[in-house]
């Protein structure tokens, strides 16, 4: 992994992320847990270089929205900075400290084998935690406002990752969760 915490400076990273909050058309996806509809502790969207492109995880569909010309800017940006081609990029809308995502790896077999996610954090800082598959031994770090972090090849492969919840946290992060993808089924 290679991190950069204070990628974007803070009136950039401020101006991003209000206009994520009002530009996104945030979703609140549920998912089915022991024959039971839960919401999705947290909102999202699904971005790429083209419309006809979606991405399944969890029984969710998310169909594709072109990015945006400013969204497309912060792709060019992060592909320079680590040299990595991206196409795609799930969006979370922590709201609060009651938003999380558990434990789980990015690993469908549309990303590929080893696929590489860039994270770009905005807003509040949270503590983003790994696990090792094997062992358990657990790793933290808080990702600032403005901070990118790479995750290489073999990181989905070998460990879990998580934004857990935190109690009375009242400020919002945005997370881009940039990835790339050949063309792959559509759901």
């Amino acid at each position: 992994m290679i991190f950069w915490p204070n990628w974007i400076a803070k009136e950039q990273a401020d101006r991003l992320f209000e206009l994520a909050i009002e530009d996104i058309p945030w979703r609140q996806d549920c998912i089915e847990i022991f024959a039971r509809q839960v919401a999705v502790p947290r909102l999202q969207n699904w971005f790429a270089d083209r419309a006809d492109s979606s991405y399944t995880y969890s029984g969710i569909c998310l169909q594709a929205i072109k990015f945006p010309q400013w969204m497309a800017e912060i792709v060019a940006s992060v592909e320079q900075q680590t040299g990595f081609p991206f196409n795609r990029a799930l969006l979370n809308y922590y709201r609060d400290g009651r938003d999380s995502v558990d434990w789980h790896a990015d690993n469908e077999a549309e990303l590929g084998p080893d696929p590489v996610i860039a994270s770009l954090s905005l807003g509040v800082e949270r503590v983003f935690q790994l696990r090792h598959n094997l062992t358990g031994e657990k790793q933290t770090l808080s990702l600032p406002h403005g901070s990118l972090l790479l995750m290489g090849s073999q990181v989905q492969r070998f460990y879990q990752h998580r934004i857990a919840k935190v109690e009375g946290l009242k400020q919002g992060r945005v997370n881009f969760t940039f990835r790339y993808m050949d063309d792959g089924a559509q759901c």
